[in-house]
């Protein structure tokens, strides 16, 4: 009986700490820094390409005759 009841307790020890420990907490933070390196680049791609439109349409402006 002692023997399983050790077994349990270390078994909720360790499914506890795999959930809820140290290498899902820098799982965790690393995953919120790689997001919000993401949106910054994601911003930074979209404000790039607006201005890729905007000079592409300026340019075909000048020249209406050619597609």
């Amino acid at each position: 009986m002692f023997c399983w009841a050790l077994i349990v307790v270390v078994g909720a020890i360790y499914f506890g700490n795999m959930l809820f420990g140290q290498y899902s907490l820098d799982t965790l933070l690393s995953l919120e820094a790689t997001k919000e390196d993401l949106t910054n680049q994601i911003s930074l791609l979209k404000k790039q390409n607006a201005k890729a439109q905007k000079d592409y349409f300026e340019l075909k402006g000048l020249y209406p005759n050619e597609n």
